[in-house]
């Protein structure tokens, strides 16, 4: 199976992306993303972990990840996988909610099946490939309405009850400087903590170290500015990467593709 993935983002539908991708030696980094993931798996297997779990989504089966969920990636079997994932951004789930309340949380189970859902999305997916904004619209809809079962009301919790003071200061400081060199002294000495304490404390609140909570945060940036048209080469400046090629292999462990590539879509 080659290795190929191509990303969706269609003009007028913001806060609907896609990915259309078969990885056999492809391996994502531990990464999140501020969006709903909902995927397909059409063809082999994948395993990941998400949030201290293992998880593995065979043929036919789905997996849903929360926004910001911590997880990895990386094929299951010698022949890889193939799927097709949908990013929905989470304030489209209230809003198309028709009623005020707490924004909705994953369910219980991370990969499961049901055929109705499937079909659905491979709906929504053909729309984004060939239709109009208003078919793709309907056919997102659809999928969300028919997701709706495997959601749970209720706001986000903090992984362990709360988040450590400290934690917020140093996560406040790297999203205030995400694109700036900022060494793990400089952040222990505005959080208040050691080195050793803060990476500890950090990882516990959030689920990654805070040199990957800051990759994430410029991989959002470069996704900004790649969607708005920069290139690729002043994108890689702006967002603090040593040069074009760092950004690439980053990206493309984070996103599925690369830089080009999505900036394309």
């Amino acid at each position: 199976m080659p290795e190929s993935g191509t990303y969706f983002r269609r003009a007028g539908l913001p806060g609907i992306e896609a990915l259309h991708a078969s990885f056999v030696e492809h391996s994502y980094r531990p990464h999140s993303h501020p969006t709903w993931t909902v995927a397909v798996v059409e063809r082999g297997a994948a395993r990941f972990e998400v949030d201290d779990t293992k998880q593995r989504a065979d043929q036919g089966e789905l997996f849903v990840l929360e926004p910001e969920a911590v997880h990895t990636g990386m094929a299951a079997v010698p022949e890889g996988w193939t799927y097709k994932v949908l990013y929905v951004a989470p304030d489209l789930l209230s809003e198309w909610a028709e009623r005020d309340g707490p924004a909705p949380r994953g369910a219980h189970w991370v990969v499961f099946r049901d055929r109705a859902l499937r079909a659905q999305l491979l709906h929504a997916h053909r729309a984004l490939v060939d239709g109009d904004a208003f078919a793709i619209e309907v056919a997102v809809l659809g999928a969300v309405d028919q997701l709706r079962p495997h959601l749970r009301p209720g706001p986000l919790a903090p992984r362990d009850g709360h988040e450590h003071a400290a934690v917020r200061r140093a996560r406040a400081h790297l999203a205030e400087r995400w694109a700036d060199p900022v060494s793990l002294a400089e952040l222990s000495t505005v959080a208040g903590l050691s080195r050793f304490e803060l990476v500890r404390r950090f990882r516990a609140d959030t689920g990654m170290p805070p040199h990957t909570f800051q990759t994430d945060l410029r991989i959002s940036g470069a996704r900004r500015m790649l969607a708005a048209g920069e290139t690729p080469a002043g994108v890689a400046a702006a967002c603090g990467f040593a040069d074009q090629a760092h950004l690439t292999r980053t990206f493309r462990r984070s996103v599925g593709v690369t830089p080009a590539r999505f900036a394309r879509a």
